[in-house]
């Protein structure tokens, strides 16, 4: 099928807007790592002066500065606290990537891959999650990280209206590629769609919980977690771009050399 003039239209749109967004997320990175900081040097501030807990809360922060929530001064802050010192170890990834692996135990082995994947968060995530074992009730949503690159000084509106925009460039296309007149957002043919996606969620529900590979594995070495974790990376950037370089038989073949040379008699 030859490409549509929409198609190309959006194509060129997206090219054109990724550079400039990259620097928005940039901006946002570096903004929120300052803000963390500075949200950091306060209190540790107060606390030396002796004040009151209360007083330098995150909703304290948030009730003196206006126009941010009290979660999104309590995200900046554990960001910082825990991340601060080594974020230029992980060179190019954004602070959303931060804050979804905030509350990860194996949160560096996953920004590192992250590093040399070049994962976006969501990549990061789903990819994760695949590792883990793709529980059905720990599948990654946007939800899962609030404000991880936007603004939050931007109007609540705005999201709404990006929403609307992108549904609106995909029926642009939808609409290009069949020849049909463009589907009302509450039509049939909208209700069709949606009804399809529900479907697809509601099959995601009933299907068999998989086995999670990593779950009763006991606490390792360091040196065994450091060669454990990058061989978990390898496997999986190279999963990710298709067995190019390696084939499935040969990992596995990798592997069962590693099982055979623990089970080898020792001298």
């Amino acid at each position: 099928m030859n490409r549509t003039s929409a198609q190309m239209d959006l194509d060129t749109t997206h090219q054109t807007s990724e550079t400039f967004l990259g620097q928005w997320k940039c901006l946002v990175s570096t903004t929120n790592w300052e803000k963390g900081r500075i949200i950091c040097a306060w209190r540790r501030a107060l606390a030396e002066e002796k004040a009151p807990i209360v007083e330098y809360s995150d909703d304290a922060w948030s009730h003196r500065v206006g126009n941010v929530t009290p979660q999104h001064v309590g995200r900046l802050r554990r960001v910082f606290e825990r991340f601060g010192e080594s974020r230029q170890t992980y060179d190019g990834l954004y602070w959303s990537h931060f804050q979804a692996a905030l509350d990860w135990e194996d949160a560096e082995m996953w920004l590192e891959g992250a590093v040399q994947s070049d994962w976006s968060v969501a990549q990061m995530r789903k990819t994760r999650w695949e590792a883990m074992g793709a529980p059905a009730d720990e599948k990654p949503r946007e939800a899962d990280i609030p404000g991880a690159e936007l603004d939050e000084d931007a109007e609540p509106m705005a999201d709404l209206h990006r929403e609307n925009a992108l549904k609106a460039s995909l029926d642009v296309v939808r609409a290009a590629d069949d020849g049909t007149n463009l589907p009302a957002p509450n039509g049939d043919r909208w209700d069709e769609a949606q009804s399809v996606l529900d479907g697809d969620e509601i099959s995601a529900r009933t299907t068999v919980e998989p086995e999670r590979p990593f779950a009763d594995l006991p606490l390792l070495p360091a040196d065994v977690t450091d060669a454990f974790e990058a061989f978990t990376l390898c496997i999986l950037r190279h999963r990710q771009a298709g067995w190019q370089e390696i084939s499935v038989d040969g990992m596995l073949a990798a592997l069962d050399g590693l099982k055979a040379l623990v089970l080898a008699p020792a001298d």
